[in-house]
């Protein structure tokens, strides 16, 4: 494996959840189905996703638990929407907790990590140079960074920065979602080769240098959310 764990999905599902209806919410959000800021009643929210009303009522107590979803009485269901100052907050957040667990990762990566961490990247990026469609590579973009940014967390060797984290992950989900083409082929390249920056850094054993990279990794990120 690539990577030394996998410690949060960047898909909005938490690991674990295997529940019919919150899957369906997910995926309506992913096709267009559903939209961030929505408000709509049960009914109609079971008519979208297709499920009946049972496992929708324990569906909405999941969403809204993970904080998907605000229900009012009279008013209906409403999808979150991340403000400005949410999403700050979030690569705030984001940045100050990869950046420490970089820090610790880089005691510890061999040369074999550097080796497959080039050669995961270098394939992702034929694949997007040679797509049609986004659909094509965005799954396999998901499960790289997942996997690239999990290992500096998973370097914490910490059970709570992980659920921390996967609690971010979900939060980074809803961001991504207000702009869809923030993961065009263009973006997608240029997040690869931030990525590179970081491994090049990481292969010289240059700490500074690697943060500076993530740093400005995370910064172009959430310039290509906000402004593409």
């Amino acid at each position: 494996m690539l990577f030394p764990e996998r410690v949060a999905s960047q898909s909005g599902v938490p690991e674990g959840i295997d529940n019919a209806g919150y899957l369906a919410f997910v995926d309506a959000l992913l096709d267009g189905r559903l939209k961030l800021g929505q408000t709509l009643r049960q009914e109609e929210l079971c008519s979208t996703l297709g499920i009946s009303l049972s496992p929708m009522r324990e569906a909405t107590t999941l969403l809204h638990a993970e904080g998907l979803i605000t229900v009012r009485k009279k008013v209906g269901i409403t999808i979150f929407y991340p403000d400005v100052k949410f999403i700050g907050n979030t690569f705030q957040f984001r940045g100050i907790i990869e950046r420490e667990g970089l820090i610790k990762f880089a005691a510890m990566v061999d040369g074999e990590w550097i080796r497959r961490a080039r050669e995961s990247h270098a394939r992702i990026m034929a694949v997007v140079a040679g797509a049609r469609d986004p659909a094509d590579y965005r799954e396999p973009m998901r499960v790289l960074e997942r996997d690239f940014h999990g290992s500096f967390i998973a370097a914490f060797d910490n059970q709570q920065i992980t659920l921390s984290y996967a609690k971010l992950m979900q939060k980074m989900f809803l961001i991504r979602l207000i702009n869809m083409e923030a993961v065009s082929p263009t973006n997608s390249i240029q997040s690869m080769q931030e990525h590179l920056a970081i491994i090049d850094a990481l292969e010289q054993r240059d700490v500074a240098l690697a943060a500076e990279a993530l740093d400005r990794h995370l910064r172009g990120v959430l310039h290509r959310v906000l402004t593409t």
